[in-house]
């Protein structure tokens, strides 16, 4: 912000005015994602690959396992395997994948395990209805928290 207002100091003040109109609508945005998912804090989740640290520590979910076991290396057969037998030990009934992935092994995990792929959204334009940050979060959350409650 201080970069915008230093190239067109005549809008400096705007810039200030909306960072901070911008920050506080976070403020409370985040304050209601943090209550829908405190519920859920420390649930084991599985990913299709580890593209979800920052979001998964926001909100407290414990990533334990990939469908892919290096981003862009196919699972095994083993692994796959590995992967079932650890969800049924451990109870992990949710597995998160981005839209543009391979849905056939992570379908068949849940069906083996009696989890529910969640096909959350990795950005804006994902879907035509969300078409801002805080649409997007919205998205996702409700998403998790419904997966969440039908797999207790």
């Amino acid at each position: 912000m201080s970069k915008l207002a230093e190239m067109d100091p005549e809008d400096g003040g705007y810039f200030q005015q909306r960072f901070q109109d911008f920050d506080r609508r976070l403020a409370e945005a985040d304050k209601k994602w943090l209550a829908d998912m405190k519920p859920y804090r420390g649930r084991k989740v599985v990913t299709y690959h580890n593209s979800l640290p920052n979001f998964a520590k926001h909100f407290g979910l414990n990533v334990v396992g990939f469908v892919e076991p290096r981003p862009g290396i196919p699972p095994t057969p083993s692994h796959t395997l590995d992967l079932i037998g650890m969800m049924k030990r451990d109870n992990v009934k949710i597995i998160m994948v981005e839209p543009y992935f391979d849905r056939k092994t992570p379908d068949s995990i849940a069906r083996e395990t009696g989890g529910v792929v969640v096909e959350y959204l990795p950005s804006v334009g994902g879907v035509k209805e969300v078409t801002t940050y805080f649409q997007l979060f919205d998205y996702d959350v409700a998403l998790l928290t419904k997966a969440f409650q039908s797999t207790k």
